[in-house]
């Protein structure tokens, strides 16, 4: 099983970093080991809600408004009967589809009707705003934030630039297993390149996970 989590704090909130580690730490934790089949939109309201309100615990034990730990929420269940997936704010989340070396949205990113506003999970509407699927497992996956929006996606098409993850991808299937906890340095040197933020000057987490097999 794959549990995967991307949350990217709003930078105009003050503590945004400590939303953002609480939501991912929360979502690791709670569905861990779950059964995909048994969760339901409902489940997922919930676990909202009560990641909202730990927020807002937090909020009044440091004398802070619940908006200064705003941030956004993306996260992956992939076992082998299933896939969930659920998304506030922008961001997104792409698979591989059964076309080789084809990729496709789960969901396309939440911009609001200004430029640089999105949803947050810790807004007062957030189980409105969510966004909840169940599919069948997938071999291939990404998870990112919206400084990697633009290198990936083609919004005049509202599809995934597939050619962008292509390399990516085949270069992950072909590393060896480690248990570091560290993010991969050849990925750090790749989007930290001059050619990549030339192209974008935003926060740029990328989660990937792969079960294809190097050529």
């Amino acid at each position: 099983m794959l549990i995967a989590a991307v949350s990217d704090g709003a930078g105009t909130a003050k503590r945004s970093k400590a939303g953002a580690s609480l939501a991912v730490a929360r979502f690791l934790r709670d569905f861990a080991g779950i059964d995909t089949a048994s969760v339901d939109r409902s489940f997922v309201v919930e676990w909202v809600s009560s990641v909202r309100d730990e927020i807002a615990t937090l909020a009044a034990d440091e004398g802070n408004q619940v908006y200064d730990y705003a941030c956004t929420m993306l996260g992956a269940v992939v076992a082998e009967s299933g896939a969930i997936y659920l998304q506030i704010g922008d961001g997104a989340i792409v698979v591989g589809t059964e076309e080789v070396e084809e990729y496709t949205w789960i969901f396309w990113p939440q911009h609001g009707e200004y430029a640089n506003t999105t949803s947050f999970l810790t807004q007062e509407n957030a189980a409105e705003v969510l966004e909840f699927e169940k599919g069948a497992p997938v071999r291939e996956i990404a998870l990112f934030s919206d400084g990697i929006e633009r290198l990936v996606l083609d919004f005049s098409a509202k599809s995934v630039y597939s050619p962008s993850f292509r390399p990516i991808f085949k270069w992950l299937a072909a590393t060896e297993v480690s248990d570091s906890r560290e993010p991969s340095e050849t990925l750090v040197a790749y989007l930290s390149s001059d050619h990549i933020n030339k192209r974008t000057d935003d926060d740029k987490t990328l989660v990937m996970a792969t079960r294809v097999d190097p050529e």
